[in-house]
């Protein structure tokens, strides 16, 4: 297992702040090069109005030190854009788990295989969650403090201030889904959202629907942005309108996804869709909901498809449709990148993995 194998190596040793990977020169060689360009100890003292021995502890680790006053140094640090190492002694056996909130479908996948596997590597899986009041800076302080092997962030705001504060202690970061385009130094897993939404819509044409609705994502995220255009993309190709009362915008969660399904199953009958592209599970879910509450027959009179086949898609009467988000694959990918930067390998910035759709019941062909 990868941790028993390589624990003598990271035991006891001082992380240098990395941009891709591990460096694998001694730490003393590479303070000795880089010395002579950063600012002094006194400069950074002045700068945050502390004594130089605080800067020194903050730099080094050591205790002794307020979280205020060290959230101080380290702002200057980080402004200064020099690369500082922050030492710590030991590496915790562990991956973090970085989530906006547990009570989700995805995010329960997520940490079903993710703990699976790093298992398999001699790991334990500690999720952190950041919904319930706890301050970002209080639960970013908590990984630092626990010193993970690792962090995969499944999270929808996740800062560049974040980001770098990880880095500074070059705790390698895995981004799942990441809300915007890569900057080119951040690691992330995502699928191809673009052509799962696409490959759906056509199969919801092909099955003779014309009136197609969709509730989206959010409009403001990578991930609800492509699975919208692939949505469009099909649409226009097969010279469909798109009629703008039959678009939505939702946000993942379930009570807007209830709301946007009520006000397009509202319409006149003569405006309701054949069909409903729902652009996560749980807003299907939401879909079949408002459906039944009207006397609308889901599959036979109204197909719906949904996207990630999180359970319990399968489970569901009619089992749903929809676009299989691969949450095993996603998780190994996640801690195989993790333990290749702590190697020192050179691995991929931006990993996409395919998208396929699972047909179930729930879309069926348009009856006249």
């Amino acid at each position: 297992m990868w941790f028993k194998k390589n624990l003598a190596a990271y035991k006891h040793m001082s992380i240098g702040i990395r941009r891709v990977h591990m460096p694998t020169r001694s730490h003393a060689t590479s303070i000795a090069e880089n010395e002579s360009s950063k600012p002094r100890i006194t400069e950074l003292a002045k700068k945050a109005g502390v004594s130089p021995s605080t800067i020194s502890k903050v730099i080094n680790g050591r205790t002794g030190v307020s979280d205020e006053t060290r959230k101080k140094v380290e702002e200057v640090l980080l402004k200064s854009g020099r690369e500082y190492s922050l030492v710590s002694t030991k590496i915790s056996p562990t991956i973090e788990l970085l989530v906006d909130y547990v009570a989700n479908n995805g995010t329960i996948e997520m940490i079903t295989y993710a703990s699976r596997w790093a298992q398999r590597e001699g790991l334990a899986l500690t999720v952190a969650q950041t919904d319930n009041g706890k301050k970002r800076d209080e639960c970013l302080r908590g990984i630092v403090d626990r010193n993970p092997l690792g962090v995969i962030a499944q999270m929808s705001d996740l800062t560049q201030k974040d980001k770098e504060f990880l880095r500074m202690r070059n705790i390698p970061l895995i981004i799942i889904d990441p809300v915007s385009l890569s900057n080119g130094e951040d690691h992330t897993i995502s699928i191809d959202n673009w052509t799962g939404a696409y490959e759906l819509t056509k199969h919801l044409i092909n099955l003779g629907h014309k009136r197609i609705g969709v509730i989206t994502g959010p409009l403001n995220v990578q991930s609800g942005v492509a699975r919208f255009a692939g949505y469009n993309a099909a649409m226009e190709q097969s010279g469909l309108t798109i009629d703008k009362d039959l678009v939505k915008e939702g946000d993942y969660l379930p009570e807007r996804g209830y709301e946007m399904a009520c006000k397009i199953l509202d319409l006149p009958e003569e405006k309701r869709p054949t069909a409903i592209f729902a652009c996560n599970d749980i807003t299907a879910v939401n879909v079949y909901r408002a459906a039944r509450e009207r006397g609308i027959k889901l599959g036979s009179e109204l197909s719906v498809a949904g996207f990630d086949d999180v359970y319990p898609a399968q489970y569901l009467m009619p089992s749903l449709t929809t676009v299989n988000q691969p949450f095993d694959s996603i998780a190994k990918n996640a801690i195989r990148m993790i333990l290749e930067i702590r190697e020192g390998k050179e691995i991929e910035n931006q990993l996409v993995l395919p998208a396929h759709i699972v047909i179930r019941e729930s879309t069926q062909t348009v009856v006249d």
